[in-house]
């Protein structure tokens, strides 16, 4: 059901998708450590606007269960499919071995977990561990994620399209485009996104944000999704969407933001 906004006599930019659950045009939000009151405060407000939500890195370790599993119910109950980061599944690789993974991915079903994501950032899979670990994904009830990059240098972009078609052939739901990969000398990489923008499936990309983790200052970040939304529109997909800036994303997928519309930047 459409959501009953202030204003509604203004116009929207009718290429965005503002039903949920959509298809495209999907928000990541990323988070390490918020409240369940925090939480159900943001998803009141800004629910519309978010369609995933990653608990980040290995956090879910830390939290009591029963908070984890309150928090993750919470998301389903407004149409916000819970996301587990990637170095959870590092770890766990580097630590007990991929024999333990059916386990881990077991209690990542039973918790409420939806979406797994399977990256490299830190561990080095190997040769055909990917695809191993995305049908174990499958195989346990839930959607991959494979993120594709590197957090410390940049990569060939023809590598990075090969490795994006690679692990969507190999039955992953999204190809998630590391941030930094995105981003060359604190501005945005218009070689890559180009020639990702020519050679993949770009519905089914998500397109990270970059972050202060791996050295973006907060007008690099700003100028990165500016840079995406131009480029592939307002139902382009965002990932790395910090809790602070959720509605004020969706204000620059439509024009509404400090960038003005979208003919404008």
């Amino acid at each position: 059901m459409p959501l009953t906004t202030a204003f509604s006599n203004i116009p929207l930019d009718t290429r965005r998708s503002l039903e949920k659950p959509r298809k495209t045009g999907l928000t990541m939000v990323t988070d390490y450590q918020i409240t369940i009151e925090g939480l159900r405060g943001l998803l009141e407000l800004g629910s519309a606007y978010m369609d995933i939500f990653k608990v980040a890195t290995g956090t879910s370790r830390l939290f009591p269960r029963e908070h984890l599993v309150a928090k993750l119910a919470l998301l389903q109950e407004y149409q916000v499919r819970p996301f587990l980061g990637g170095q959870m599944q590092e770890y766990v690789l580097h630590t007990m071995g991929v024999d333990a993974m059916p386990a881990h991915l077991k209690e990542a079903k039973e918790v409420g977990f939806d979406l797994v994501e399977i990256s490299d950032n830190i561990v080095d899979l190997g040769e055909g561990t990917r695809d191993k670990l995305i049908k174990m994904v499958q195989d346990a009830g839930l959607a991959p994620v494979g993120e594709i990059g590197d957090k410390r240098d940049n990569s060939d972009p023809a590598e990075m399209v090969r490795e994006v078609n690679e692990v969507l052939d190999s039955g992953a739901e999204i190809a998630m485009i590391e941030g930094q990969e995105l981003m060359l000398d604190g501005k945005p990489n218009e070689e890559l996104i180009k020639v990702l923008q020519d050679n993949v499936d770009v519905s089914r990309c998500m397109f990270e944000l970059s972050t202060p983790r791996v050295g973006s200052t907060t007008p690099e970040i700003y100028a990165g999704k500016k840079f995406l939304v131009k480029t592939f529109g307002p139902d382009v997909n965002l990932g790395n969407v910090t809790t602070d800036v959720v509605i004020e994303t969706e204000t620059t997928r439509l024009g509404l933001g400090s960038a003005g519309p979208l003919s404008l930047m």
